[in-house]
């Protein structure tokens, strides 16, 4: 992958494509998918792309935040931020071992239950991580 200052390469925005396809199918409850850089940057987008930038920036900073509350906790690192509202879900998962970092983001009708998100959250994100390694 490129520098975060310089588009991705078309062939990671093709696999992330991909498997946010996939996880829209198999989750029809999931209104918006999408993988960001560590700096707020749209690697992709499954459905509500009149959002997905506004979301995109905002995944990055509530990834730092998550990060910075669990070591000053002494939690170690952040895997995962949960926000669970009136009218759904929405789930921010690291994704393992890209660099630049890359986020899974997730935004649910409510209707699924949230162990049902973060399964096929967590599974898209290692898939996806697996795919770029390759």
């Amino acid at each position: 992958m490129q520098s975060s200052e310089q588009p991705f390469e078309a062939h990671v925005t093709r696999l992330a494509m991909g498997h946010l396809e996939a996880l829209g199918a198999a989750n029809p409850v999931i209104a918006l998918a999408l993988i960001t850089s560590e700096d707020g940057i749209e690697v992709a987008s499954y459905r509500g792309a009149a959002i997905a930038r506004r979301i995109a920036a905002m995944t990055s900073s509530l990834q730092a935040l998550s990060e910075a509350m669990c070591r000053e906790a002494g939690l170690g690192g952040s895997n995962s931020l949960i926000i669970e509202a009136e009218l759904g879900t929405i789930v921010v998962l690291g994704i393992p071992a890209t660099s630049p970092r890359l986020s899974l983001a997730l935004v649910a009708r409510a209707g699924e239950t949230l162990g049902t998100l973060l399964w096929a959250a967590r599974n898209c994100s290692k898939s996806l991580a697996a795919s770029l390694r390759k």
